[in-house]
């Protein structure tokens, strides 16, 4: 008995941090993604928590949430995984504001409800990868979960804490637009840190950002539909400026997005920013994208290029 489900990656395309005070943000899946196979073991002598050291590949940090996303799912499901191996390999960076751990989570669920023989449920999924992920961060939003299970484009706005709105975009990314370059400039601070300084900004200057934000998202989202890129570039320019004036852009990264845009590109952070190093991951756009690796290896930066809106959970292997 043998299963693979692999889940994305997914980015902040518009309304970081102004999705804090109300306003839209926009996010999608990329093609980068994480495979989690659940065998049986051949030696099922060890317990589950003493075999998943041994058994994960590229994310061995986060043992401890796999051990917590299979409890989880034990206790959904009144059952045990002693006799289970699980087996990760992912080509998502982590800590860079990428979804890591959501699609981990989707991703075990996924398989280990089809080792238990349950109906595919890309909602039931998403359901207990949301419980997964509030014990993994306390008070998530929900939408990488969502985007990383259904995959796509997801337009989110929090009302208020007892009020979210999640829509998935019922559109796909235009292929026709310029390649994408996911730059991973790295960063010193937690995201957690980067809103409580924001939240420090005169309140005033914040609103008047977040309103400016809240308009990019909505023409970002236009020149998507209506597959216009100059739109979509100017956009994700205005939305990069936005940023910088919310002050979560650190020099070393600003300096590279100047380059960039001076070699005829476009390029924003994605994601919670940084202050004091990089700002975690920055998403641009190139005619030559190798223009783009060009100028991001001259900083010491790594660089890959993705798709935008790709498929969500899926199973990849199943053998019983």
């Amino acid at each position: 008995m043998k299963i693979t489900v692999s889940a994305p990656g997914k980015l902040h395309l518009s309304g970081e941090h102004s999705v804090v005070y109300g306003k839209p943000a926009v996010l999608t899946s990329i093609s980068s993604r994480i495979y989690v196979t659940v065998e049986k073991n051949p030696n099922p002598i060890r317990q589950l928590a003493d075999q998943i050291p041994k058994s994960i590949k590229a994310i061995t940090h986060k043992k401890n949430y796999l051990v917590s996303i299979t409890k989880l799912v034990e206790k959904k499901f009144n059952c045990t995984f002693d006799d289970f191996i699980i087996t990760v390999n992912s080509d998502i960076p982590e800590g860079v504001g990428l979804g890591s751990s959501a699609a981990l989570a989707v991703a075990t669920i996924g398989a280990l409800s089809q080792i238990l023989k349950q109906p595919w449920d890309a909602r039931k999924i998403n359901e207990l990868a949301f419980e997964a992920e509030k014990q993994q961060h306390g008070n998530p939003s929900g939408g990488d979960n969502t985007v990383v299970t259904y995959g796509g484009m997801l337009w989110f706005r929090r009302e208020f804490d007892f009020l979210k709105t999640f829509w998935l975009l019922p559109f796909k990314f235009p292929k026709s637009f310029a390649p994408f370059t996911l730059i991973n400039t790295g960063r010193s601070e937690i995201t957690g840190e980067l809103v409580k300084f924001v939240k420090r900004i005169n309140t005033d200057t914040r609103e008047q950002v977040c309103l400016e934000i809240e308009k990019t998202t909505k023409d970002m989202m236009q020149a998507i539909h209506d597959e216009y890129e100059p739109e979509f570039r100017k956009a994700l320019k205005e939305n990069q400026r936005l940023l910088t004036q919310l002050g979560v852009v650190s020099p070393k990264t600003q300096k590279l997005i100047t380059e960039i845009e001076k070699s005829g590109g476009v390029a924003k952070i994605s994601g919670a920013g940084g202050i004091k190093s990089g700002s975690g991951v920055a998403i641009a756009m190139h005619m030559q994208p190798e223009t783009i690796h060009r100028l991001a290896k001259t900083h010491g930066f790594p660089s890959f290029q993705v798709q935008l809106g790709g498929e969500g959970v899926r199973r990849e292997q199943v053998v019983m």
